[in-house]
């Protein structure tokens, strides 16, 4: 009889040096970025159901390009990237008013201190918080129940432009708010 001959095994690749048992530093890495990016959508403007699932996305988009190795600053930035960008498409799907991206929060966001969020999601619910009259409901009817212009102006007795002013005056007002908060 004739022996056959195996042929000899692939040599195996060594692992990346940050991705030693990948399923567990996977739940890790998940953990230690997905508040931030949640919160990130939510400043954005996402309903709580939207974050949920563009978060999910963010994740997904960051495994598929093999960016879950990253160092964590570089790795959040990412994310926040991919979130911006799947909330934009999101928006634009929907054929939705322009979204309301604040300087301040972009700028907060790529600051070191603010890698989850809470900081400014503190000052953010104090600014809130010293809201009145109009623009207090007209912020709970945009932010909290996901109204739109039309809807908000129904409900204020207000024409859907006055309810553009209105919501671009008071979103200026808690920039200025939570820039004192900050510093």
């Amino acid at each position: 009889m004739q022996a056959t001959q195996v042929p000899p095994a692939a040599p195996q690749r060594p692992a990346p040096p940050n991705a030693a048992n990948a399923a567990g530093d996977g739940a890790a890495v998940v953990r230690r970025h997905l508040d931030g990016v949640w919160r990130f959508l939510r400043c954005l403007g996402a309903s709580r159901d939207v974050a949920d699932d563009l978060t999910q996305e963010a994740f997904a988009v960051a495994w598929q390009k093999g960016k879950q190795h990253l160092p964590p600053p570089a790795l959040a930035a990412f994310l926040r990237r991919a979130a911006r960008y799947s909330w934009l498409e999101h928006r634009r799907g929907e054929r939705r008013a322009e979204a309301a991206l604040s300087a301040l929060a972009l700028q907060a966001w790529e600051d070191e201190g603010l890698d989850d969020g809470s900081e400014l999601a503190d000052a953010a619910r104090v600014c809130v918080q010293q809201l009145r009259g109009r623009a207090a409901k007209a912020v709970q009817l945009a932010y909290g129940q996901s109204e739109g212009r039309d809807g908000i102006a129904m409900a204020l007795g207000m024409q859907p432009n006055g309810v553009k002013t209105l919501l671009a005056r008071t979103r200026a007002w808690l920039e200025q708010c939570i820039r004192r908060q900050l510093s």
